[in-house]
Parts: C-alpha cells; structure tokens; sequence
C-alpha cells in the first residue's frame, strides 16, 4: 500500500470537491483503495487529502493523469504540496503540511 498526501488551496471548496468526486470511480479503478478529505484548521478553503493507493506505479499513473490536472487547475496562489510517505511517515507528514497551514 502507497499512501498520497495532497495539501490544496482552493479558490472554492465545493467546486473543488464536485470536481474530485467526479473522479471517483477513475480512482478506484486506477488503484485507490480509500480517500479522506480535511479542511485545514486555519483556511476553510485549504484541503488535505490523504489517500491510499495498491502500488506506487498507480500514484504515479494519476499524478499525471488528465483528471489531476483538472484538479490542480482549482487552486489558488499557492501550487499543491503532494507527499508520498511511506506508512511509518503518514502521520508526521500530515502534521507538517497541517503546521504549514
């Protein structure tokens, strides 16, 4: 298992979320087992997404996939941070991107 984590400033947050859940099913297909969405503490419209995937060639596979650049287009000033950590680093990557916001 891969884990992916994105932090996102989004110009609008439901925009955003229509447009990530409309590609749901092309996750699932293209190896994402599950998806968690937050709003950061300080920033109702700054996103973490943590998600896990089967293997790294499928996070890559969607990295840059047409449906990611969508989503990247949603973004405000800043550009999307994306961390791949291993297990053991989930929790302290999600805690820095979190310290950053």
């Amino acid at each position: 298992m891969v884990y992916l984590l994105l932090k996102q400033p989004t110009k609008n947050i439901n925009s955003w979320t229509e447009s990530f859940e409309r590609f749901s099913e092309y996750r699932k297909i293209g190896g994402e087992i599950s998806c968690k969405i937050y709003q950061t503490p300080r920033n109702k419209n700054e996103l973490m997404v943590v998600s896990a995937w089967r293997s790294m060639d499928e996070v890559t596979e969607f990295l840059e996939s047409q449906s990611f650049e969508m989503i990247k287009e949603l973004e405000e000033k800043e550009p999307i941070i994306i961390k791949v950590p291993n297990k053991r680093n989930v929790t302290k990557y999600f805690k820095e991107l979190l310290s950053t916001a």
